[in-house]
């Protein structure tokens, strides 16, 4: 069991709109943007994407971790830790096209049973923070990003940059080079990796090319999903996506009634696993936790016990113009082994 001490963190942690980052250890890779970012966000933000013959097929967007739950997020851009130093979305979440996101779960399936994940950085991108990378990066390292002009896939909803995870452990694997790390060892066929880097590398590409996935050739951790020439570039930012409702100025943050505590499973504590989970949740009208989803795990069994213990809340249901209403929350569990 968690200890006394333990529990009232997680208590004063609980239901922060709080979204941290996760997966690989270590800094994120730098560059000095060329021109001021509130310049460029301000340009970007104003400006208009390229117009592009039609017809295209509708692009319906299915939110990743809602789809399957194993699905981890690491979204960099929400957070400092990037290659510009600074956020540029306001919201840590990630969305593909219907066909896209269905192959993607398949191969989370098929890297199950090799005890692996997926841990998505990066997935439908809005094309003005594409205008932003391209822009705030000097001229020799522009082949890691997309031209604006021409648009991404990602602003497609139907290219996704990503990692494995141990679902032992829920540690990211080791890979030839860190994320969005703009030197030659971002290649996917860069040589000087060690044999683990490139095993783990490998693994990763045959599952997502079995699903049709096609990987980029100077970064290991981009695939293009087939046939993403059929959908409209987009400029949707990710605060447009509100269904359930997130807590704000309209919307009271549910209150815990009721608190179970998760076991400490006996394989995290053999092994003395200690770390904070993370739990996206939706609270419905009448204060019951639903769609519990891991945002952040420790695996080792932690996480099936959080998410059990969760099911178990009870909350004073969050409300909108007097009214009890569905919230989207985060919880944060504090694990420290006594």
């Amino acid at each position: 069991m968690i200890g006394k001490h333990d529990w009232k963190a997680i208590l004063a942690a609980a239901l922060l709109s709080v979204v941290l980052s996760a997966g690989s250890a270590g800094q994120a890779f730098r560059i000095t943007p060329v021109r001021p970012m509130a310049e460029l966000r301000a340009e970007a933000r104003k400006a208009t994407p390229p117009v592009e013959p039609g017809p295209f097929a509708t692009a319906r967007l299915v939110e990743l971790t809602r789809a399957d739950s194993s699905i981890h997020l690491d979204i960099r851009y929400a957070t400092s830790q990037n290659f510009l130093g600074e956020a540029v979305y306001e919201q840590a979440r990630a969305f593909l096209v219907v066909p896209s996101a269905e192959a993607l779960i398949r191969v989370s399936g098929k890297l199950h049973r090799k005890g692996y994940g997926l841990l998505v950085y990066d997935a439908y991108r809005p094309w003005y923070v594409t205008k932003i990378f391209w822009e705030a990066v000097p001229a020799d390292k522009r082949e890691f990003v997309a031209d604006p002009a021409q648009g991404s896939n990602h602003n497609r909803g139907c290219a996704v940059d990503l990692t494995l995870y141990e679902r032992k452990t829920g540690a990211a694997v080791a890979m030839p080079s860190g994320y969005d790390e703009m030197t030659p060892r971002a290649y996917s066929d860069y040589a000087g990796a060690s044999t683990e880097e490139k095993e783990h590398r490998a693994i990763l590409r045959e599952a997502m090319e079995s699903e049709g996935f096609v990987p980029m050739a100077n970064e290991w951790w981009h695939y293009d999903y087939k046939d993403c020439r059929k959908y409209a570039i987009l400029n949707v930012p990710f605060e447009r996506f509100r269904d359930p409702l997130q807590a704000d100025g309209g919307v009271t943050m549910p209150k815990v009634l009721k608190h179970v505590a998760p076991e400490y499973s006996k394989e995290a504590r053999e092994k003395h696993i200690e770390g904070t989970l993370i739990l996206s949740l939706v609270v419905d009208a009448d204060g019951v936790p639903g769609d519990i989803r891991v945002r952040r795990g420790l695996g080792c069994g932690l996480d099936e016990e959080a998410i059990q213990a969760v099911k178990q809340w009870r909350f004073e249901p969050g409300k909108k113009d007097g009214k009890p209403v569905a919230v989207s929350v985060q919880i944060e569990l504090h694990f420290h082994s006594m």
